[in-house]
């Protein structure tokens, strides 16, 4: 039976665990590699299953611990070619990670994964669908502003939906945010 944990949710990091008998994916990796390493061991899995990182757009939320988390697990890496870009402007990226640009169906052990685009603030920011080896269908969609049509569609089906919805122009200006992430 496939599983789906959320590690982390918010400002601070962001992480989920897919795993199945073929090992684990883990959806971001915001949190410190040592955080996600305790948050998996509290779900009953392990670092050394993670097969594979799926990362939905590059702002450090997101992406804080990939780094150490590839170091130590030599994980692919699945992402849009333009948050690979960023990602390897900001030194996040190791020589040899393997990078699969999620512009087709992409298989990591028993698992397949489609990427989507998402509506968020930054190019190249995508949201997946798993189709696990139950038969199961788990859609992600994070930071989106809007739920598009492509967005609609590549979700329908899904048996668990992750989703996370936080624009809102009134909070946004209203709130105490720095002007640099309101201009964002």
């Amino acid at each position: 039976m496939s599983r789906i944990c959320p590690l982390f949710s918010g400002s601070t990091g962001n992480s989920t665990y897919v795993g199945t008998k073929s090992g684990g994916i883990l959806i971001d990796a915001g949190a410190s590699c040592k955080g996600i390493n305790k948050a998996l061991q509290n779900v009953n899995a392990e670092l050394s299953e993670i097969k594979a990182i799926a990362v939905t757009h590059c702002h450090d939320d997101h992406v804080k611990g990939l780094r150490a988390v590839l170091r130590k697990t030599k994980a692919k890496l699945i992402c849009s070619e333009k948050t690979a870009e960023i990602l390897a402007e900001k030194n996040v990226l190791l020589p040899e990670t393997e990078i699969l640009i999620n512009d087709k169906n992409i298989e990591v052990g028993d698992t397949e994964i489609f990427a989507f685009s998402t509506s968020h603030d930054v190019e190249g920011s995508l949201g997946y669908s798993f189709f696990l080896p139950d038969g199961k269908k788990f859609s992600v969609c994070t930071d989106t502003g809007v739920i598009t049509d492509e967005i609609s569609g590549a979700i329908d089906g899904s048996d668990l939906i992750l989703l996370e919805s936080n624009h809102d122009i009134d909070m946004l200006k209203k709130g105490p945010y720095p002007p640099f992430l309101k201009v964002r």
